[in-house]
């Protein structure tokens, strides 16, 4: 009805009738003049009203009319600003909540805007206020400046530090000008006075006076990098699909802070959605460039002006975090960013590894390698979480770099997006002519990239657990339980027999010729599974058992090839589980 948002009313002292008002405040006041203006107060808002007349208390606080009583007002008392002494009039002023909160969304909004069109160019935006003699900066994150506020002569220092002296007159002539509020100029020192980047040639600074009232408050303006011809376009890339900025830049913009500009407490972290491909497989690549839209939005909106984020991969995101105060303060951004995509995308989850420097490591390489490994350690203790390097409880940048290079750690290369398929050629090449990985952890990588809940290897004499591997691998007490009464061989069933595999796609199915191994299995709650026996070399029995606890699943007809030659591997490798020891 009304689009003024802040009303500013006089009353008089003794009576408190409406002495001055706009149209608004007419209205709510029905148009009287002849009766106190608390008369038109809720019952509830008119004792706090002549609470604060009486105390002269100048705090905000809240106040309905009759007339409107659904829109609560921001209300303050206070004394006249024109000097007047003679105590016959008030102040009132009057802020609609609900106009509050628009104005607020539309300022977010525009500022946002601004943010995103400033990174545009890199420019760092500056607003110098004359009455403080200080100045604000804004989307410095490209800059060796940090977002604040800083008085003009620390900022002047701060310039002079990366000044060359025959280039000092220009800058003074900036800072003059600033305090001397010309309406608008523009100044260019002809020196990087930005960051380390090479390719910065000179910086122009712009700025135009700015009017509150009437009178001059201050400027505002950009200090703009100038590079050389040709790379800016090079520079400033952002990923198509999801609208943050690409891998290159967001590298970029890493090495920048950690390498050329050292700037501590700088933190990166690596986010991966768990099982992406699943979700293309099962959805379509439609569905799943929707996710990962949705997933950066989270991203981008959680992270504010604390970070960047960029596209590194399929289904990876790289975070950049300009300063973390400690890893309570990081952790709380992880926290946020994990617990939004789920609660916004639900089903989906992520894992994250990050790492801070210079704690982790001295570069931004080896940060990043850090990072990863802590991204491995997340989706290898079941996904769903984050994990802070953390020194002491995690392995130093050394043995991390060890680790990778003797394949223990990241044992196929790739992440979710790798076939299937292709992930095993490497797991066959790396069991039969590299350096054979521990048979847990090849179990527990098939099992992961298989999207497989639960995998495990048992060896058929003793029906002894050799190793198991999956998401929910603490389920493999359920077959223990079951095994206590059965055999193994009892899990192969004729009818279902395909390929040397038992493949049971619902273990509760009434009319099934399987009465007690059925409720043997549903006293459990094993309601899926596939058993596949094989014989090691030696001709040791053994059998590899998928099997979902609580919940049954369609298994995957293009992965069952898979499960067999996996299984086959397993068959060509000697003594997987020896007695009195662990399985190599």
């Amino acid at each position: 009805m009304f689009d003024s948002g802040l009303l500013e009313v006089l009353i008089a002292a003794d009576d408190h009738r409406l002495l001055s008002a706009n149209a608004e405040a007419w209205w709510l006041a029905q148009n009287d003049v002849f009766v106190p203006v608390e008369s038109f107060l809720t019952e509830e808002s008119r004792g706090e009203f002549l609470h604060h007349l009486e105390t002269g208390n100048h705090e905000w606080f809240l106040t309905r009319f009759q007339k409107m009583p659904e829109v609560p007002y921001l209300t303050r008392v206070m004394p006249r600003e024109d000097g007047q002494a003679d105590g016959a009039m008030i102040r009132v002023v009057l802020c609609r909540l609900d106009q509050l909160m628009d104005s607020f969304r539309r300022q977010d909004r525009a500022l946002s805007a601004y943010d995103a069109m400033l990174s545009l160019h890199e420019d760092l935006f500056v607003e110098y206020t004359r009455a403080e003699d200080a100045i604000a900066l804004y989307n410095a994150e490209q800059s060796a400046y940090s977002d604040g506020v800083m008085q003009l002569s620390d900022f002047r220092d701060a310039l002079a530090a990366r000044c060359d002296a025959e280039h000092l007159p220009a800058l003074d002539e900036l800072i003059e000008n600033l305090r001397g509020g010309t309406p608008r100029f523009r100044i260019e020192i002809a020196q990087n006075l930005f960051n380390d980047d090479a390719e910065i040639q000179a910086v122009q600074c712009r700025y135009v006076t700015t009017r509150r009232d009437g009178e001059t408050a201050g400027l505002i303006g950009l200090i703009h990098p100038m590079r050389t011809r040709g790379t800016q376009e090079r520079e400033i890339a952002y990923d198509a699909l999801t609208g943050v900025i690409g891998k290159e830049y967001i590298t970029r913009m890493a090495q920048d802070r950690i390498d050329r500009q050292h700037a501590e407490r700088s933190a990166v972290a690596v986010l991966d959605v768990d099982y992406f491909k699943h979700v293309n497989d099962n959805y379509g690549h439609q569905y799943g460039d929707e996710l990962l839209r949705k997933v950066a939005g989270v991203i981008e909106t959680e992270l504010k002006d604390g970070g960047a984020v960029g596209r590194i991969g399929g289904d990876e995101f790289m975070m950049l975090f300009y300063h973390v105060e400690n890893e309570t303060a990081l952790r709380a951004y992880l926290r946020s960013i994990k617990s939004v995509i789920s609660a916004a995308l639900p089903g989906t989850t992520v894992s994250i590894g990050a790492a801070v420097y210079p704690e982790a490591a001295q570069n931004y390489s080896d940060l990043f390698l850090v990072a990863d490994y802590c991204l491995y350690l997340a989706k290898e203790k079941g996904r769903n979480r984050y994990i802070i390097h953390t020194p002491g409880k995690h392995p130093l940048l050394a043995q991390i770099k060890a680790e990778q290079s003797s394949g223990e750690r990241n044992l196929v290369r790739g992440r979710d997006d790798l076939p299937l398929g292709d992930a095993l050629v490497q797991m066959q090449y790396m069991a039969r002519y590299g350096k054979r990985p521990p048979l847990d952890t090849l179990v527990n990588e098939f099992a992961v990239r298989a999207v497989v809940p639960l995998l495990s290897l048992w060896r058929a004499r003793d029906q002894r657990l050799v190793t198991a591997g999956g998401k929910e691998k603490r389920d493999v007490d359920a077959l223990q339980a079951f095994l206590t009464s059965h055999t193994l061989n009892e899990l192969e069933i004729p009818r279902y027999m395909k390929d040397g595999m038992t493949i049971v796609h619902t273990v509760d199915k009434k009319e099934e010729g399987y009465p007690e191994l059925r409720d043997a299995l549903l006293a459990q709650q094993i309601l899926s599974y596939i058993y596949i026996p094989f014989s090691d070399r030696s001709g040791e029995r053994y059998a590899l058992v998928l099997a979902t606890v609580n919940r049954k699943v369609f298994w995957n007809e293009e992965h069952l090839k898979y499960y067999r030659i996996f299984a086959d591997m397993l068959s060509d490798m000697t003594g997987l589980a020896p007695d009195g020891g662990e399985a190599p």
